[in-house]
């Protein structure tokens, strides 16, 4: 046999000898299959994670709208002092979160006898987030019934807040969340209505009352 052909015997030995023993060899394929899915992985888990945290903010928004109300509900006049003492209070529920960022609104709505509702008067720790007084008030089809209940009031609480995470645009680019992040933040909501425990109307010191009918 000629060297050419023993190098090409030797050579296919080799070549399938070498062929069966990656076939038998799982390690380098699963090396490559963890490589293809570690980075979906390391998706799924921040997003979990980021999902998890959006779902603990929205329920201390839950709580923290409802000690705005309920506290404000059980009174019958509020002073500037206890404004103060509610809306901190609604603000600590927040922790472990900053509230530094947090939103407080806290009004009372009156619908008169022909079911037409407006703001009778109204406080927040910022300007310009709870309606003004005096103004009409459109309640949500979530609380359309307290709309129908004439000549009484409501008193509302809501708190917004920015949550924001350095992994928003990774999201976006991926077209995760359905971009509900604008420029990195998401701005969650929660309100909650009452009605006055012992008076027909919650009266606000320093603010006038709407006029029953």
């Amino acid at each position: 046999m000629s060297v050419a052909g023993k190098f090409l015997m030797v050579s296919s030995r080799w070549l399938a000898a070498g062929l069966g023993a990656f076939g038998r060899d799982r390690r380098g394929v699963a090396a490559v299959e963890f490589a293809l899915v570690l980075p979906l992985m390391l998706v799924m888990y921040l997003g979990m994670a980021v999902t998890t945290i959006g779902i603990s903010i929205d329920r201390k928004l839950t709580i923290a709208s409802r000690a705005l109300a309920d506290l404000t509900a059980q009174r019958s006049r509020i002073s500037d002092s206890e404004k103060d003492n509610i809306f901190a209070a609604a603000a600590a529920v927040m922790a472990p979160y900053s509230p530094a960022g947090a939103e407080l609104a806290l009004f009372s709505v009156y619908i008169d006898s022909k079911g037409a509702a407006r703001v009778c008067w109204s406080d927040a720790n910022r300007a310009g987030i709870a309606p003004a007084a005096g103004s009409v008030y459109t309640f949500p089809a979530s609380a359309a019934d307290l709309a129908s209940n004439v000549s009484s009031s409501v008193i509302i609480g809501q708190v917004t807040y920015p949550y924001s995470t350095g992994l928003a645009g990774v999201f976006e680019m991926l077209g995760l969340f359905g971009n509900v992040f604008d420029n990195g933040v998401l701005r969650m909501s929660e309100t909650t209505y009452m009605r006055p425990r012992s008076v027909a109307q919650v009266a606000r010191d320093g603010q006038s009352t709407c006029k029953v009918s």
